[in-house]
Order: structure tokens, then sequence, then C-alpha cells
């Protein structure tokens, strides 16, 4: 069943199979409804040339190349997760960013300036005329409201990955936001940020993927089922291995800023050091890693995700 339909004056929702996406589009905060629903009825042409070519975004990424004979979202999704560098990923890593990066692209370059593309909380925004915006980080989906928020004041993707996402992780992280130039770099950097997060503990329960989804990526990997408490020791490490891949990516300049939360403690890195805002007064901050340094400088969510306010 699909439906494209207004939820409100400049604000459109496309709901097709996988695809859970609303489009938001405004001048200058006049909402621009035709923009939004022409935006949101693109995306089932994206969702079309991604199911099209399902055979080959389930492949092992490092295993493909970009082709002309793919359409852009798929040659999109296969370069962000090239630059994971992780021979694990493919290129449904990501998928969600990748048709959040073509929605908006494909508003922006008809009017706007202020574009929220949000596919089940991989994000993409276009902003113009030093239009900002706010998104919301829900870290913990065990609860139903939005942990921090964070000022946007560029062009930019933020999407997150983590227990009880959209997609399988191999990590313990309860979400691991990114943001990014692109959308499909942040989603991809999420996903794989969370698979680092990773302890062997008993308190963890893996699976094989196949047992939970018989048309997984995945097929023959243990992938996160539950986790129970954890012991400091166990937090810190997680939080360790995705701090410090994290890093790299930051080096590298493929993300611009990080947040990873493991069990109410986070690692903050980059862009969201100065820009994150506390919503929820019960998560901790202990293990905060103030890593911030040109070009990351700072002018100023499926279940766990980030979302647009």
């Amino acid at each position: 069943m699909t439906s494209v339909r207004l939820l409100k004056e400049g604000l459109a929702l496309v709901d097709s199979g996988p695809l859970h996406m609303t489009v938001q589009v405004s001048e200058k905060d006049t909402p621009l409804s035709d923009l939004a629903e022409s935006g949101a009825l693109f995306a089932l042409d994206i969702l079309k040339g991604q199911s099209d070519f399902l055979a080959v975004i389930k492949q092992e990424a490092m295993h493909l190349s970009a082709s002309r004979f793919y359409p852009e979202v798929v040659n999109s999704m296969i370069r962000a997760s090239q630059a994971m560098n992780d021979p694990g990923l493919t290129p449904l890593a990501a998928v969600g960013g990748a048709a959040s990066d073509m929605v908006a692209d494909y508003v922006a370059r008809r009017g706007g300036t202020k574009i929220i593309v949000n596919n089940g909380g991989d994000i993409a925004i276009r902003l113009r005329e030093e239009e900002t915006a706010t998104v919301g980080l829900r870290l913990d989906s065990t609860r139903p409201d939005y942990d921090y928020t964070a000022l946007i004041d560029r062009d930019c993707g933020v999407c997150t990955s983590g227990l009880r996402g959209r997609s399988f992780t191999l990590g313990v992280a309860d979400g691991v936001t990114v943001m990014a130039d692109r959308a499909a770099i942040a989603d991809a950097a999420a996903t794989f940020l969370g698979n680092k997060t990773t302890v062997d503990s008993p308190r963890v329960t893996r699976v094989p993927a196949e047992s939970l989804y018989h048309e997984t990526d995945l097929m023959g990997v243990a992938v996160t089922h539950s986790v129970g408490a954890l012991s400091e020791k166990e937090i810190s490490t997680a939080l360790r291995a995705g701090r410090r891949e994290a890093i790299r990516l930051l080096n590298k300049q493929y993300i611009m800023g990080a947040v990873i939360s493991v069990k109410g403690h986070m690692d903050t890195l980059g862009y969201f050091v100065q820009a994150l805002r506390t919503v929820h007064p019960s998560v901790a901050s202990i293990g905060r890693w103030d890593y911030l340094k040109a070009p990351y400088d700072c002018h100023s969510e499926s279940n766990s995700s980030a979302s647009w306010a």
C-alpha cells in the first residue's frame, strides 16, 4: 500500500513498504506544500531504483564498483559504504541516508530555503540564506522522548543506528548518531560505528541474522539480539572502541561529528560537542570526549533515531 499525503502545510508523508519518509519544505518560514509533495512522490522513484538493484546492494561493498548502469542512489550507497573501509559492510548500510539525500537534492534544485527529509530517522538537511534547523536525538529507544537536540546551521546528513533500530547491529550501543556532509555517509558511518561498540560478555546475546530476517544481507553473521546489564568496564570498552573509529573518520573528514551512547553513558565528538543540548535529564554525560578542531568549527532517529524539529 502506497500513500502520499500532506500532514500539514509544507510537510508531506510518503509511505510505501520499507519507505516511511517525511519531506518538509519552506521558504523563509512560508510552507511550500507543492514542493514537499513533489519530493515525496520523487522518493517513490528512488525506492524503485533501490529495489530493482537489491541483488547488487546486498553484496559486500568492497567487492563492488560504482557503475553508469546503476541508478545514482545505488552508486551513492556503494561509495558511502566503501568509505568506511569495512569488508563486512554492504551498501544497505547507507540505504536510508542515500534516499534522503536524493530527495533533498531534488527539492533544493526547485526551491525552498529550508528542506528537511526524514527517512525513518535518516535525515538530509539543506539550508539557504542563514536558515537553521533543530534535530532531536533519541539515543535510547525505550524512552518516547528525545534525549538531546542539536542546532544545525549547514547542509548535512544526520543519521542514527544502534540497538532496536531498523537494521541489525553487531555492537551494544543503544544509539550512534553521526553528522556528515551527506546523509549517505552519515548513515554508513552510524552503522559502522555502532558495529564497533562490541564487547565479549555473557550479558550480550547474539544470533544469526538470518534467524531474524531470512532475506538479510548479513547471512551467516551473528548480530546483537539483546544486551543485559553491562559492567562499567564493558561499557567503557564499547565506548572506547566506537570513539577510536569515530576519531579516525573525523581525521579523514568523512564525518563532522558523532554521539555514541551505551547504557546511559555517552561520548560526544566533533560538531556535537558544542551543538548538543540536553533534553532528558537522566542521561549521564560521563566519558564525554571533547574532540573538536578545524574543520569541525561549531557556530553554535525507526526506533533509535534522530528527527527534525
